[in-house]
């Protein structure tokens, strides 16, 4: 089969290697499309963790059931799946927090992704799609359920209202996550203009990219106008801070984004003083079932998520676009059989 092997930082040649093999209890799927996410892009530039070259990067993936060998599934079922692979033993993967795991494994870093024409996955990981799900929108599913396990994690409840930081892939998928729970997007925040408009159209309801009118935004509000969340999508220092400076006191942060090797300072005081909580959550935990629900009910857009779509032949044109993606690009996928 054809596969984009990432063979070093920023080295990615699409060539043939062997099929996957198909163990008891897993299945054999034709990928559709992979989205390429913020931590593929951190892969490709070598500022990853736990993953060593040559790679086949890839999880955030849609395809069709080929073969199965168990686990309730059967050819021609379309499916996405969870990316992680844990010891099952252990307290963090009793507690369905597979990626804390010490024997971790996650398909597209330390095991063979998608972005090929096929992938090996284990049952246990599969959620079928209800049939007729667009599989372009269904790439989606995995950032989606990364954004309502954050939802989880900061304990959002209906009617509080919530700031985004940083509008890309994750982010935009953080909001339509908040606004189907019934929470209300109160700010979006991003400095580029088309992820910026990306935001007001999902339904943020102020969206502001100058920082300048952001510090105007907080004073107009007071205190108690602050939002009861703030999710911090990007990782970058800057939105960390302001995330610390939007949260209405007594207020929860969430930390989404994040950076390998990027530091914030910020003042000890700040957390006593404004009373307030800063939660960290990553991965899809256990929310792949009711993200893979959302996208085949048609309850979440991903038409101004999704605005690049680029053969597999030209998987290394598809990084660099995500890598360097200018003004018009927030997530790039790559149609596999192309």
């Amino acid at each position: 089969m054809r596969a984009a092997v990432l063979n070093g930082p920023r080295d990615i040649t699409v060539r043939e290697v062997p099929d996957p093999e198909v163990p008891e209890g897993w299945a054999l799927v034709k990928v559709a499309y992979n989205s390429i996410c913020g931590s593929d892009v951190s892969l490709y530039n070598n500022a990853w963790h736990g993953t060593a070259f040559p790679a086949v990067p890839g999880h955030e993936w849609s395809g069709t059931v080929v073969e199965s060998r168990g686990g309730g599934f059967a050819a021609g079922d379309e499916v996405v799946a969870d990316l992680a692979l844990g010891c099952g033993r252990c307290r963090w993967c009793r507690r369905s927090q597979l990626v804390m795991c010490p024997e971790l494994r996650e398909f597209g870093f330390t095991d063979p992704g998608a972005c090929a024409e096929y992938i090996a996955v284990p049952a246990a990981n599969l959620v079928r799609l209800a049939p007729g799900t667009d599989l372009l929108t269904a790439t989606q599913a995995e950032p989606l359920a990364v954004a309502l396990h954050a939802l989880h994690r900061v304990q959002l409840e209906p009617g509080e209202s919530v700031a985004v930081l940083g509008c890309g892939g994750i982010g935009l998928n953080v909001l339509q996550a908040v606004r189907a729970v019934g929470a209300r997007v109160v700010l979006a925040v991003d400095p580029i203009a088309r992820r910026a408009r990306a935001a007001a159209a999902l339904g943020a309801e102020t969206v502001l990219g100058d920082p300048e009118d952001v510090a105007a935004w907080i004073a107009g509000a007071g205190p108690a106008g602050l939002p009861d969340v703030v999710l911090e999508a990007s990782g970058e220092p800057p939105a960390v801070r302001l995330a610390t400076d939007l949260v209405v006191p007594g207020g929860r942060v969430g930390l989404i984004g994040y950076r390998m090797g990027r530091s914030v300072e910020l003042e000890s005081a700040r957390w006593p003083l404004k009373l307030m909580e800063m939660i960290g959550t990553m991965g899809p935990g256990r929310y792949m079932p009711a993200a893979a629900g959302l996208v085949s009910r048609g309850a979440i857009r991903t038409d101004e998520v999704i605005t690049h779509v680029v053969d597999l032949s030209d998987a290394g044109k598809a990084f660099h676009l995500a890598d360097e993606p200018g003004d018009e690009v927030i997530r790039v996928a790559i149609r596999a059989d192309a």
